[in-house]
């Protein structure tokens, strides 16, 4: 197997590498810890990105702490999907259907460049799976429950209903698929999420916009119960500065930690989250432009998708129990083995080893059950949420977010920030999340921001134009006014055929919070999520880093060996 890496199965590493290159950074937290917050936010996933959203745009002070960079933890390890939750119907969760569906419209309203109509194929063979009649139900129903897709959703964004393909017609839009014993499929839509990593981050750098305060690579190791409400003890990871932050409330979005420090702060007892672990490979194409949403034989009816996906194929996921510490979450050899192995024997696709260029790993934070025992299925398990305010263990103010997932974390930031409106004293606005754009998000359709970015800039080619629209939407404009950014000639290729610009590194370098060449390469831009970029790339974008964040010719080359490191199996 050629060389890989896993998003986590390195972290005490990676943490030690990314501590040694930051503490060279300005990065004083005197100035975070003279203010007094409203609330502190310890997590800088998306649950953590969206509250601090919420919160600011009804204007309370907020401060979000993140102990390692933002969205580096299962948000950073999804299968790219804003979806309604198909799967949910079976288990008759028809309220989380109908929320996923909603705020699948919302992203896409808030966020257009985020997101991207996705058709899913859905073959049927003889004998495996749920049989026509039961799939046409629930579809009829998915498209039911989603009655305002499209409402005041961008017109190159809105979603058709289903449609039925007889078997010829199957295989001539998927030729990849086993033909055994299919008899047909059935198409639906989702959309899908390019780059969620990035758009975590826009909902912390569009509230900071507007006056919040973040900072990744900031580890909180202890909350105390004041007269006025909390002291958090953060430690800088970079520079090893530590500080105390006060606030009236506090809310613990740790994800897959959440209980740890729930535990460490009211003390013991208190664990209630299950983890379930999911792994991801991306590989070569395998298949066309749609994606295919494919069950495994056995009577669990496990499914798993092939997604198309920056010309390659990500391949997920799997949905087993974790027992380990978060921290030390890998992948095994055997774990990638089988998803090649499960892609094999429902497609024509012959996979090998060597064919996955990539390969990641997360952890969902599922409620337990208070009637679950050892050795559950966590693939059937409830997505539902449960939001804790700790007021009868004599924590007012403190509250902890437990479970969630990435398509509804807005809802579940407004449900949160309304109980915050209830405990904190004072007035707040109401929420305003589900019509407010995020920065670079407040633009009528694609087309039309194309057809306004080229009059402004007629001197850029229009496929530059298109490209960056597509990433950052009107942030586009931002980059493109930097000095000589209309004739810049210097560009790489990261092994999908896209193109990244140099203004565009050098952008991304001044603003988005870039403490190491992994942040850029894997929570900013993509470079290096579809595989491993060629080492003359490498090195040129870290010499132009290194020039806007002040690196020696050392740093250079630590910063370099770092990013390998990720990709070693």
């Amino acid at each position: 197997m050629a060389a890989r890496s896993s998003v986590l199965n390195k972290s005490a590493r990676t943490s030690a590498n990314q501590a040694e290159t930051g503490a060279r950074r300005e990065r004083d937290l005197g100035p975070l810890a003279q203010q007094k917050y409203d609330l502190i936010i310890i997590g800088g996933g998306i649950t953590g990105a969206t509250i601090l959203w919420d919160a600011t745009l009804r204007g309370m002070k907020a401060l979000l702490l993140q102990k390692n960079d933002y969205a580096s933890g299962t948000t950073q390890a999804t299968s790219k999907l804003i979806h309604g939750g198909l799967r949910y119907l079976r288990t008759y969760e028809f309220g989380l259907v109908r929320e996923s569906l909603r705020e699948r419209r919302t992203l896409a309203r808030i966020a257009p460049h985020g997101v991207r109509p996705e058709g899913f194929i859905m073959p049927f063979h003889k004998n495996v799976g749920h049989s026509r009649a039961k799939m046409s139900l629930a579809l009829w129903l998915y498209d039911a429950l989603s009655f305002d897709r499209n409402k005041g959703v961008r017109t190159d964004a809105q979603l058709p209903g289903h449609y039925y393909l007889n078997r010829s017609a199957t295989l001539a839009e998927e030729p990849v698929l086993n033909p055994k014993g299919l008899t047909g499929a059935y198409v639906y839509y989702d959309y899908a999420n390019l780059n969620p990593e990035r758009l975590c981050c826009e909902f912390i750098f569009s509230a900071r916009s507007r006056g919040a305060n973040a900072r990744n690579y900031v580890e909180v190791n202890q909350v105390n119960r004041t007269d006025e409400g909390y002291e958090v003890h953060g430690q800088d990871a970079l520079s090893g500065q530590t500080a105390k932050f006060s606030a009236r409330a506090v809310v613990n979005a740790a994800g897959p930690w959440a209980d740890f420090l729930e535990t460490q702060t009211l003390g013991g007892g208190q664990n209630r989250l299950t983890r379930s672990k999911g792994i991801h490979i991306i590989t070569r194409k395998i298949a066309r432009d749609k994606a295919l949403a494919l069950t495994l034989p056995g009577p669990k009816k496990q499914h798993f998708f092939v997604l198309p996906w920056r010309n390659k194929s990500i391949i997920g996921t799997t949905d087993t129990e974790f027992q380990n510490h978060p921290d030390q979450l890998d992948v095994k050899r055997e774990e990638i083995e089988g998803l090649i192995d499960n892609v094999n024997s429902v497609t024509r696709a012959n996979l090998r080893n060597d064919d996955v260029e990539y390969y990641y790993a997360g952890l969902r934070p599922l409620v337990e059950s208070e009637s679950k025992q050892s050795g559950d299925d966590t693939y059937n398990a409830s997505r539902k949420i449960e939001i804790k305010h700790h007021e009868d263990a004599g924590h007012p103010g403190f509250f902890t977010i437990l479970g969630g997932k990435y398509t509804t974390s807005r809802h579940l930031a407004e449900q949160l920030v309304d109980r915050l409106a209830d405990f904190l004293p004072g007035s707040f606005n109401a929420c305003r999340t589900e019509t407010e754009p995020l920065a670079g998000g407040d633009f009528i359709s694609q087309s039309t921001l194309e057809r306004e970015v080229m009059a402004e800039f007629p001197d850029t080619p229009f496929p530059k134009i298109q490209t960056l629209i597509g990433r950052y939407g009107e942030k586009a404009r931002e980059i493109l006014a930097l000095p000589g950014a209309a004739n810049s000639g210097e560009r790489w290729k990261a092994g999908t055929d896209e193109e990244f610009f140099a203004e565009e590194i050098e952008y991304l370098a001044s603003n988005d919070e870039i403490q190491n060449l992994s942040d850029l390469y894997f929570r900013r831009a993509g470079l290096g999520t579809a595989g491993m970029p060629s080492e003359t790339m490498n090195r040129q974008i870290a010499e132009r880093v290194g020039r806007e964040l002040g690196w020696t010719r050392s740093d250079v080359a630590r910063e370099i060996k770092n990013l390998e490191e990720r990709y070693k199996f």
